[in-house]
């Protein structure tokens, strides 16, 4: 990772090299690019100093990189429901990715920060990484316009519409939960009085462990169904370590269902003709 920048080079255009190297882009205002790093604490605390800050490149780039988002999904995959693709979008753009993708392009370490900001830990700070990252498409649509911006877009998401392709619940595995427990929880009350027994079947998430400083943290998170876990994540936020506990959860309930779907198919095949035995699952 890159040493923290020193704010008596952080304005030498000259600085931004290795940084424009590492966004693949060359800006042809360097101030756009000075703007979109500036923290509102530097501002304060520089009231002289040109750039500003970078919440109005924010709001500009939130804009834009949600329009970039929505059209490469609706090309991308043409069979997928608006609604969906409405959570998908949702998912891309929000904290917890927008920080790991800033967070891979060391943008944490160009943030021009005020001194309290980057005495508490400001640098890592998922806040400020999501909002840094939007500022800079937001920056990159004024100095290049729409088609260079996509581009850088499309290039620092990838990894993230990657996952896509692995299946619909890839993104939200939380959600993907929720649905099968409710969907579960609904056949298992069939035929019962008992109120309580889809509230029963609800994903429970406990946190474990938390450590490391305040400005990375580390957290460890169980997921509870039915009082048995069935899951456990960690991760950089109590979000990413919840949704890696889901995707686990998520495996070891379809394998469940699976055994059960594959041994109720042999007790029919049995009784129509005695199909072969399913092997037994350890």
């Amino acid at each position: 990772m890159l040493a923290e920048i020193d704010d008596s080079t952080i304005d030498d255009e000259c600085s931004y090299d290795e940084l424009e190297l590492l966004l693949g882009v060359t800006f042809q205002d360097a101030n756009l690019l000075r703007t979109a790093l500036t923290h509102p604490s530097f501002a304060n605390e520089h009231p002289e100093d040109p750039a500003g800050d970078n919440e109005r490149l924010e709001f500009l780039g939130d804009s834009v990189l949600g329009m970039i988002v929505a059209r490469t999904l609706y090309q991308r995959f043409p069979e997928i429901s608006e609604g969906r693709l409405t959570e998908w979008r949702s998912q891309l753009v929000c904290g917890p990715t927008l920080s790991r993708v800033a967070r891979a392009l060391s943008l944490g370490d160009w943030l021009r920060l005020g001194r309290g900001e980057e005495q508490t830990g400001g640098r890592g700070r998922e806040g400020n990484l999501e909002r840094v990252y939007e500022a800079m498409v937001g920056s990159l649509y004024l100095d290049q316009g729409l088609d260079e911006t996509r581009s850088f877009v499309l290039r620092t998401l990838e990894s993230e519409f990657a996952v896509l392709e692995d299946g619909p619940d890839a993104l939200n595995p939380k959600g993907a939960l929720q649905e099968l427990v409710q969907r579960l929880a609904l056949e298992a009350a069939e035929g019962t009085d008992d109120p309580a027994a889809e509230m029963s079947r609800r994903p429970d998430y406990v946190l474990l462990a938390e450590s490391g400083p305040d400005h990375a943290r580390e957290f460890e998170v169980e997921v509870l169904i039915n009082g048995e876990s069935l899951g456990q994540g960690g991760g950089v936020s109590k979000q990413q370590a919840e949704k890696e506990a889901a995707a686990q959860a998520l495996a070891v309930l379809r394998m469940r269902l699976d055994v059960i779907d594959r041994g109720e198919g042999q007790q029919i095949a049995e009784r129509e003709g005695g199909a072969p035995g399913v092997p037994p699952t350890t």
